[in-house]
């Protein structure tokens, strides 16, 4: 089994995952990579059974839409097409899997939690936190 790389935040009140979601979105990340789309189903309470459909065939206002104010959602983010994963947006804190073309520190097999931390600073700004928490398993 490989690394298990993963940074957690901790909100320091409750918020929306779909407020929470949109303000990611509009903060450098997309919902899709190589034309796909990952999500969890809205009927995934706790088998983590992710779907993946053509990014053509996805509606993203009708995802957003089928959550409720305070429903975890789930759903892969990459940034720039680049880097990303599998985010969990729970009402008190996000787990944000670093699975997709993982950044590691130059010349070493230790994951750069810095450049995902620097691409998610405005949404960090935006929010209001208690921890962020980075951890590698291996």
């Amino acid at each position: 089994m490989g690394m298990q790389v993963s940074i957690t935040i901790n909100f320091s009140h409750e918020y929306s995952p779909l407020d929470v979601l949109k303000i990611i979105l509009n903060n450098g990340w997309d919902y899709h990579f190589e034309n796909r789309v990952t999500y969890l189903s809205l009927n995934d309470i706790d088998d983590y059974n992710w779907q993946e459909i053509e990014l053509n065939a996805f509606n993203v206002k009708g995802f957003m839409d089928s959550h409720d104010f305070m429903n975890k959602i789930g759903l892969v983010i990459v940034y720039n097409n680049e880097s990303g994963g599998e985010v969990i947006i729970y009402p008190g804190f996000l787990i944000f899997s670093l699975s997709i073309n993982r950044k590691y520190l130059i010349g070493k097999k230790i994951p750069d939690f810095n450049w995902y931390l620097n691409r998610m600073a405005d949404f960090l700004e935006c929010i209001k936190y208690t921890s962020i928490e980075c951890e590698a398993i291996t």
